[in-house]
Parts: structure tokens; C-alpha cells; sequence
């Protein structure tokens, strides 16, 4: 037998990610859990130094996530939120998409750039990775999965453009009630792949070139299109896990019609206890084949298996692979992704699903992967694609909730008004929604507004009850999610300003890893609290005066800088957003500890001088920026007017003088001083 090939996959991902950092990233899946995703797959993508703690390892994602010039993204199954899953909590943006049977897909699209400018510039590529795991515990680290990465460099021609153009501009449609100018990180793929050129030859050297498989044509079609004849007589093996409950396999039958394989050798899937995945009619089916050359097959155990222990554990095969392969002459022809050996799978009309055709290039004679496996099941368990999913209890119910207007919406996704839904977490009534227009964004009550920012809190999944038979489990979608406040983490006005003055996110995330102290909270289970003094505590030169200005100085650059590289978003979270760093925060906090006789008056009064100041600057220098934040800013230049109340404290010191000197030295301060450039000597 030939070794199969294999690697962990995250490790292979960060191979293809050296030196480069992420810009945006998109990720499909069926099945999803969206705490696993948060916490194990997404820090694969980021490469910045984690904690192992889950409180202070989410505060640092939230803090990397910020910096990426686009967002994330999840394009999910409506109805396959996972039973076990655990509630989001970042800034991720997770699309429910509907389809008539199965939203399938397992891809991940990764725009890339170089970390070090070449020439000043940075050139961006494009990963795109076709597999079968889903965004789940099972997927990531227990299954048995395939997967393929290819790479498009910027300006190169490929032969997949036009195909997964199609796709992902179908993909924006799919998305209920957002549209195309709402999904940030697609779009970024999107303008990206057009940039990029089609190329029109099949082959190069005989060689095929990687086909994107996505799914308006039938996989028979689809092989056939691409290669010709060229498969006709080879080996043919076919790893999948799930089977129609059918007396034989139509998929089956028609590659083996269309392509007349020399013999064919089809993976038998079984539990550990030895019960066979599939029906009995379709197993004796299989066995009815044998004259030509069609057999039950095994794969190899050390790829089943963990460990090397007699008793350990076989993983389940989640892999669907159709392989092609001859010995004389070498060839060896690979279609792997998310198709499994089902009429749904491989006919139009049925599951949406995509894959990658790829021709390898053998260092040997090919040979099989498998054995044939002649052992006679003890009994039989079919299981179907749809298995362990919450599809027999879906909704077409979507919500969303804005942390900016703090106002919740819902979405009916049906031709008809929506019957009478609860929304419940954990066996208690939230609210109700009522009879909703179809397809049209409603906006909810405030009961339902206050309910959901309260439940958010603690968690992004709710289950609703009245869409059918069975309670369907519904993600909530937040939106402005710079406006949500950090539920992890809270910091003084000295620790933010400490923390503006850090310069790169490794420092940011050191620096965070310093906030060590778990206590338990009342609503939200837990948050951090600072090591650190207070400002006042610490009557030094840095941390009081020149500490001030020197923070207002790095955000003020900060902000600059990520509005001159398109990472607007980044400029949002530090100037308009809510969380533990945030400019509305630290006033927020500095109008507290005034108003309680906290904290000293004078550095309150200089702090919010400095915020005066930078509002200027970048009202001034970033229009477009602050006029489409006119909201925003009015609640900023809001908490500024708390200035007339600390100034008021500062003149009652000294009410003869005084007024005449903070008028002097407001404008003064205020003023921006102009650069001397210095003369040569």
C-alpha cells in the first residue's frame, strides 16, 4: 500500500501563512460551534503570543481582531449550530445562510499580505482551502478529514477565478437580509480574486491545473468537463462517511459507468464496536459488485488511530476523497472537499457543495490506500449527513442586535408572515416576536431590545420555539460590535493610558497577560482586574503630566495611521467604541471618579484637554471619517462638555486669578504648535 499523505491541520495552514500576516479571512461550514471556533481555530490565524487562560486569551483576540484591516467572517448552516456549542463572543462576523437541503461547504479563504514591505509595498495572496471538517471540536481535532490549500499570488492568472467568483458572489446572495456592502471580508476576497486574471488552459504539461469545484453542475459533469476521457480506466477509490438509505448508490453507479474504472475499492465506515455506517442493502449491494472488481475497503491504522496503544480509539473518517490513479503511466488525479457519496451531494438541485480537483505528482508508482476489508459487519447503524446537527429543529427566524443603537431587529426568512415565536434561554422566556412581514428586517420592541443586551452578556445562542415541532437553536447577530463593553476587563484611567502607549499588538497582548486576577462577576461569570496602582498612587513624572500627553500622543498616531491604511475599523474601536481601552471608556471613567470625588482634579481636566485636542486634530484631518460617525461623535463631544464641571472645581481654588489663567492656558494648549525645521549649520 502507498502512504497517505497527511499533516495536523493547523500547522499546515501556518506553513502556508509564514511571513505573512492576515488582512481578511472567510470561512464555511455545515456544522458550527462559534466559542471553539473563537478560542482554537481563529488564534491558527492570527500568530500572536495567547494566553492559556480563556478569560485573558478572548481579550487578546479581541485586541488582534481589531487590527486586521478587514473582518472575519462565518457563512454557517442556519440549522447547524451544534447542540453543544458554546455562545460567541468576538467581533466575527457569523451569516446564517438557508438552502432547500444542505448548506455543506468546508472552505477557508485567507487574504494574506507579507509581513516585511518590499519597495514599500506589501504583496497580497489569496489561500483558498477546500476540506471536509467542519468549524467544530469533531472537525479540528478528533476526525479524520482531508483538505487541500492552493495559493494565488496578486497579478497571476488561475484557473479557478472565474469559478469561485461565481461562487462567492452567489455566496452574497445567500446571506438573509445583508447585502453585499455589509459583508466586509468577502468583499475583500472578492476585489481581491478580481484583480487577478483567468486562466484558459485545463493542463500545463500535461498536467492539469487545480479545478474549483462549485457545485451548478453535477460531480460526473464536473469530472467529465474537466478531464475529458483522461480518468477513464484508472483505479478508482472513494473515501466517504456518508451513503444514501438506499438498495445501492446512483452516485456510485454513474462514476462507474462515466469512467469505467479498472477496479474500484470504497472506504466501509465502522464504529469501534464494529457496527457498519451504512444500510445492509447498500452494504450487500457493494458486495453484489465484486465481480468487477468493486470491494468494501479499509484504511491503514495509522491513520485511524491517535496513539499506539492496542486499545486506543479509532477517529471517525470524515474525509470524502475520489481518487483516481494508474500505475503505468504515473498519474494521480484527487477530488477531495465536502462531497460525500449521496444523490444530495452529487447531483444539482440538492446540498450546496464545493471541492477541488487537483492532479498530484507522484514521486512512485501510485498504489491503493486502502485494503479490502472482507470482515462481516456485526450489525449495521446508517447515519446520514445531517447527523448530530440541529436540522430536525431549524428556524427561519434571524436577529440581530446593534450595540451602537442598542436596538434589536428579527428577520423572517419565509414567503409568509411569522407565526407567534419565543425566544428562551436555558428554559426561560426572553421574549416574543409576532407575526413579522417576510423577508424584511422588523425592528423589535424595546422590552426586546433590553432583554437581548442583557442576555448577550452571557451569551449569543437562544433557542426558539414555535417555527416547528422541535425548539431550533437561533446565533444572535451583533453588529457594532465596538460599541459593545468588554465584559473581560476593566481599566483605570492610568492603565488605559499605560496601554495606549504600548506601540505593536505583541506588547498590547503582554500587557494583557499581566491583568492575571480572575474574580467572579454577577452576571457574566468572570473578568480581570489590573495588578497595577491607580495614576494618583504613583506620583512620578511619567504617570502623571508627561505620561498624559505622551498616551494622547500614541493614540493620536494610532489613529492616523490606521485611517492612512484603510484599518478604519481599528480607528473606530480606539476613538468611538466602548471597550476596556477605548477614548469614550477613559472618559467614561474619568466623569466617574470626578463626579464620586475620586482621582485628582487637575489630571481629569488635562485628560480631557488632551481629548479636546485630538477631536480637533482629527475632525480636521479625517472628515470623511468623522462625518460618517456623526452619531458617535455627538455622544464623544457629550461627555466632553463634562469638562465645564471639572474646570468649575479648579476655579473655585482660586476665583480671582484663576479664570484668567485656564483662559490662557486653554488656548495655548489647545493650539497646536508649528514644526521648526532646523536650519543647516
Amino acid at each position: 500500500m502507498a502512504d497517505i499523505p497527511h499533516a495536523v491541520l493547523s500547522e499546515r495552514f501556518q506553513e502556508c501563512m509564514a511571513g505573512r500576516r492576515l488582512v481578511a479571512g472567510v470561512f464555511l461550514t455545515f456544522r458550527f460551534d462559534p466559542a471553539f471556533f473563537e478560542q482554537e481555530v481563529l488564534p491558527v490565524f492570527l500568530d500572536i503570543p495567547l494566553s492559556h487562560a480563556t478569560t485573558i486569551k478572548l481579550v487578546q483576540l479581541e485586541d488582534a481582531l481589531r487590527s486586521l484591516p478587514h473582518r472575519v467572517a462565518v457563512y454557517y448552516d442556519q440549522n447547524g449550530i451544534v447542540p453543544e456549542a458554546g455562545p460567541a463572543k468576538l467581533d466575527v462576523e457569523r451569516l446564517a445562510v438557508r438552502h432547500r437541503a444542505i448548506f455543506h461547504p468546508k472552505n477557508i479563504f485567507l487574504l494574506v499580505e507579507e509581513e516585511e514591505a518590499n519597495d514599500g509595498e506589501r504583496k497580497q495572496a489569496l489561500l483558498v482551502a477546500c476540506m471536509s471538517a467542519n468549524l467544530t471540536r469533531s472537525g479540528w481535532w478528533e476526525n479524520v478529514e482531508v483538505c487541500h490549500i492552493e495559493e494565488i499570488r496578486e497579478g497571476e492568472a488561475s484557473r479557478m477565478r472565474d469559478d469561485l467568483l461565481r461562487f462567492l458572489d452567489g455566496l452574497v446572495r445567500r446571506v438573509a437580509g445583508k447585502s453585499s456592502d455589509q459583508q466586509d471580508a468577502l468583499g475583500a476576497v472578492r476585489k481581491f480574486l478580481r484583480r487577478t486574471g483567468q486562466r484558459q488552459q485545463r493542463t500545463a504539461d500535461g498536467r492539469l491545473h487545480t479545478h474549483f469545484f462549485d457545485g451548478t453542475s453535477a460531480v460526473t459533469d464536473f469530472l467529465r468537463e474537466v478531464c475529458g476521457g483522461s480518468l477513464n480506466g484508472m483505479c478508482l477509490e472513494i473515501i466517504s462517511p456518508y451513503f444514501d438509505d438506499q438498495a445501492g448508490s446512483v452516485p456510485l453507479s454513474k462514476l462507474m459507468d462515466r469512467f469505467r474504472p479498472r477496479a474500484v475499492r470504497l472506504f466501509l465506515p465502522r464504529k469501534n464496536s464494529g457496527e457498519v455506517l451504512c444500510s445492509p442493502e447498500l452494504y450487500e449491494w457493494v458486495r453484489s459488485l465484486e465481480s468487477n472488481d468493486v470491494q468494501w475497503s479499509r484504511l491503514p491504522k495509522d491513520i485511524l488511530c491517535r496513539g499506539k496503544s492496542e486499545n486506543v480509539q479509532q477517529r471517525f473518517v470524515h474525509a470524502k476523497v475520489y481518487r483516481f490513479f494508474a500505475p503505468h503511466p504515473k498519474r494521480e488525479v484527487l477530488f477531495v472537499g465536502s462531497v460525500n457519496l449521496t444523490v444530495a451531494a452529487h447531483e444539482t438541485g440538492g446540498n450546496q457543495e464545493t471541492g477541488f480537483l487537483v492532479e498530484a505528482e507522484p514521486a512512485r508508482r501510485p498504489e491503493w490506500w486502502m485494503d479490502a476489508d472482507g470482515s462481516r459487519p456485526k450489525a449495521f447503524e446508517p447515519r446520514s449527513e445531517d447527523e448530530g446537527t440541529a436540522s430536525s429543529g431549524g428556524t427561519r427566524l434571524s436577529v440581530r442586535f446593534w450595540w451602537d443603537k442598542e436596538a434589536a431587529e428579527a428577520y423572517w426568512d419565509d414567503a409568509k408572515p411569522s407565526p407567534l415565536l419565543t425566544l428562551e434561554h436555558q428554559g426561560i422566556r426572553l421574549f416574543r416576536v409576532r407575526a413579522i412581514p417576510p423577508r424584511t428586517w422588523w425592528l423589535l420592541g424595546a422590552a426586546a431590545s433590553v432583554e437581548l443586551k442583557r442576555i448577550l452578556h452571557s451569551t449569543s445562542i437562544l433557542k426558539v420555539l414555535g417555527d416547528g415541532p422541535e425548539p431550533g437553536l437561533l446565533l444572535v447577530q451583533e453588529e457594532s460590535m465596538s460599541h459593545k463593553p468588554s465584559l473581560l476587563l476593566d481599566l483605570s484611567p492610568a492603565e488605559i493610558l499605560r496601554y495606549w502607549s504600548l506601540l505593536t499588538v505583541e506588547q498590547r497582548a503582554a500587557a494583557i497577560e499581566a491583568y492575571n486576577t480572575v474574580v467572579p462577576s454577577d452576571d457574566e461569570g468572570t473578568f480581570l482586574t489590573s495588578p497595577f496602582l491607580p495614576l494618583a498612587d504613583r506620583d512620578t513624572f511619567f504617570d502623571r503630566f508627561a505620561g498624559i500627553f505622551h498616551a494622547f500622543g500614541c493614540l493620536e498616531r494610532s489613529a492616523h495611521e490606521s485611517l492612512r491604511e484603510g484599518k478604519e475599523r481599528e480607528a473606530t474601536y480606539r476613538i468611538f467604541g466602548q471597550k476596556y481601552d477605548s477614548l469614550g471608556r477613559l472618559l467614561a471613567r474619568v466623569i466617574s471618579e470626578d463626579t464620586d470625588g475620586r482621582g485628582d482634579t487637575i489630571e481629569h481636566y488635562l485628560i480631557m484637554l488632551c481629548t479636546r485636542q485630538l477631536v480637533d486634530e482629527l475632525k480636521r484631518n479625517h472628515q470623511e471619517f468623522w462625518d460618517a460617525h456623526a452619531d458617535d461623535a455627538r455622544r464623544l463631544r457629550l461627555q466632553l462638555s463634562a469638562v465645564s464641571q471639572i474646570r468649575e472645581r479648579i476655579v473655585s481654588r482660586g476665583p480671582a486669578t484663576m479664570p484668567q489663567f485656564l483662559a490662557w492656558f486653554e488656548h495655548w494648549f489647545l493650539k497646536r504648535a508649528k514644526t521648526v525645521e532646523m536650519e543647516e549649520p
